[in-house]
């Protein structure tokens, strides 16, 4: 839609998705959006009390002002449980491979996302605040995920899975990035680990690898890299 702007995100600041979206383990391809004047970017741009799960959002080419993800511009009170990126996002601020803003105000809880991942490459054109699989977070939660693309930034608020983490009870758990392709090294926002560990079991401490992730030892499935069943 619009001038050749590609697609146009699902949910904005005044009306968010609040529903329910189960890929049911199907992929989304392609997804072309290039609005860099436009805030909230994303396969949906501003989600509140949503749930999204086993979705892949694979090969996209996404950009915005800023708040931009592969999947979503900014969650709020949102779970996004089992999805996974791959491709390009890029935005003046608030950037990431999979979420570009993860946002829980006083009354927001359960905001959180869990077993998912991103390859995306994310390039940041301005502010910074710029992560492999979030921008930034706050009050929020990231479980048992990873990252692997390249974090293209000169801005200080960059990260190899998250670039900016408020220190209002934000946490992040049993999530790694690869230091090596991501081209950073920053700590407390995600462990960072080279590429031969990024492709071993043991490193992925409490996830589960019987009934939703599972790794191939050939390298012929995600290129070695944990995948969800």
């Amino acid at each position: 839609t619009g001038n050749n702007e590609g697609f146009l995100p699902i949910g904005n600041n005044s009306n968010k998705f609040t529903g329910k979206y189960d890929g049911g383990g199907y992929s989304i391809s392609n997804l072309t959006i290039k609005r860099t004047s436009t805030q909230e970017i994303g396969l949906f741009g501003d989600t509140s009390g949503a749930t999204i799960n086993n979705l892949s959002v694979t090969n996209d080419n996404i950009t915005g002002s800023s708040w931009v993800g592969s999947l979503v511009g900014i969650a709020r009170s949102t779970t996004i449980d089992n999805c996974s990126a791959s491709g390009i996002v890029a935005s003046n601020d608030l950037t990431g491979g999979l979420v570009g803003y993860m946002y829980c105000g006083s009354s927001c809880t359960n905001n959180i996302i869990r077993n998912s991942f991103s390859t995306a490459s994310v390039i940041d054109g301005g502010s910074g605040r710029t992560g492999g699989l979030v921008g930034f977070m706050h009050n929020s939660t990231i479980l048992n995920s990873y990252s692997i693309g390249s974090v293209v930034s000169s801005h200080s608020n960059r990260g190899g899975l998250v670039g900016f983490k408020s220190s209002t009870s934000s946490t992040i758990t049993d999530s790694f990035y690869n230091a090596t392709t991501s081209g950073q090294s920053d700590t407390g926002k995600g462990t960072g680990k080279t590429t031969a560990e990024m492709k071993t079991k043991a490193t992925f401490t409490n996830w589960d690898f019987n009934s939703i992730w599972n790794i191939d030892t050939s390298g012929t499935i995600n290129d070695g890299y944990p995948y969800l069943r």
